[in-house]
């Protein structure tokens, strides 16, 4: 278990984080989000001491880190940071075996062991036939999956991941942290700026904002509209997926969210079985939001706006019109055109033939 108490951290003069109280079970992963700037990697160093902090305290499985020193610290803790390792001539082995460090003496060797351990973490990761190849020409995904079985290779049985999804694709992103959660028995803390990333792969949520928390707590009660709107400053929507909450997004121009159940997260409108919120919506209906379908009268594109205003201002002339009095243009008997021949002349020509 990993508990932050009460964390409190000044840089120049500032107060950057402010009462960050929170705490992560064994073998969960939980999620740090919040904009550009909230603090979610400061945090995150902070907790693996690379920096201190003016208040309160970091506690991995009731022991301060500020206690823990060598192996003891890399026995209980494991990083990837967001800094790559240099472009150096180094295999994916020799990149993994750094994982086994703090076990190695200062003028000892890699021993069958440590080799053993280094196999079995990139084994872990899917990444076992990269063993032989430079860590530099790997692609990102691959790169990630290396660093990750570094930190496994540390056993360690908490693990730290600052965005990890950076620079990825769709499908190493969602490749990268079905991993993650895989490792049911490392507690996991993953910086993530990708909310619909974060709603699929995390167990518990802590949303900073401004150096505070804006909110902690499962999934279903952190990610609604009524919490991300002030803090993201755009309208939100949610709505389910393969089995899981999605959000939608709109440009900060529009209207943040009224008062339905679907844009509050608090009415009774009922979604997706797997969501307790309840302020789900199909996926259908979220799709034809997107069109502007679904959307009120005063929320739809403003030429849909005017039209409508203009069949109403035509409907009321023609009231006005016909209150006025009888249309003596429209009244008048129609006239037959010069040279015309009627019905009943066509009848009595046809007959004298």
């Amino acid at each position: 278990m990993i508990t932050v108490d009460q964390i409190r951290f000044t840089y120049d003069g500032r107060i950057t984080l402010d009462d960050i109280t929170f705490h992560a079970e064994p073998g969960s992963t939980l999620g740090l989000i919040g904009p550009n700037g909230s603090g979610k990697s400061t945090l995150l160093r902070l907790m693996y001491r690379a920096l201190r902090p003016a208040g309160g305290s970091v506690v991995i499985d009731d022991v301060p880190v500020e206690r823990l020193r060598g192996r003891e610290l890399a026995s209980r803790l494991a990083v990837v940071a967001q800094e790559a390792p240099p472009d150096t001539p180094v295999t994916v082995a020799e990149t993994v075996l750094l994982g086994r460090s703090p076990w190695v003496g200062a003028f000892q060797g890699y021993s069958r062991a440590d080799r053993i351990a280094a196999a079995a973490a990139l084994e872990h990761v899917g990444a076992r036939a990269l063993a032989d190849r430079r860590f530099a020409t790997l692609s990102g995904g691959e790169r990630q999956r290396v660093l990750i079985a570094r930190a496994l290779a540390q056993q360690a049985d908490h693990l730290l991941l600052d965005e990890p999804t950076n620079h990825l694709d769709i499908r190493y992103q969602h490749e990268l942290l079905t991993l993650v959660r895989g490792l049911t028995t490392t507690t996991t803390v993953v910086v993530l700026h990708e909310l619909n990333l974060a709603a699929r792969y995390c167990d518990r949520l802590v949303l900073l904002d401004q150096g505070r928390v804006a909110a902690a707590g499962t999934v279903a009660e952190v990610l609604t509209p009524r919490i991300l709107e002030p803090v993201y400053k755009i309208p939100v929507r949610r709505t389910s997926a393969f089995g899981a909450v999605q959000l939608l997004f709109g440009p900060a121009t529009e209207p943040p969210a009224a008062v339905t159940g679907e844009a509050t997260g608090h009415g009774n409108h009922q979604g997706d079985p797997a969501d307790p919120a309840g302020d789900t919506a199909p996926a259908d209906s979220a799709a034809r939001s997107c069109d502007n379908d679904s959307e009120p009268a005063d929320r739809k594109h403003p030429g849909a706006a005017s039209g409508e205003a203009s069949t109403r201002a035509h409907r009321t002339l023609e009231r006005d019109a016909s209150s006025a009095g009888p249309d003596t243009t429209a009244s008048a008997p129609d006239k037959p055109a010069p040279n015309a021949v009627s019905p009943a002349a066509e009848t009595r020509e046809a007959a004298t033939r």
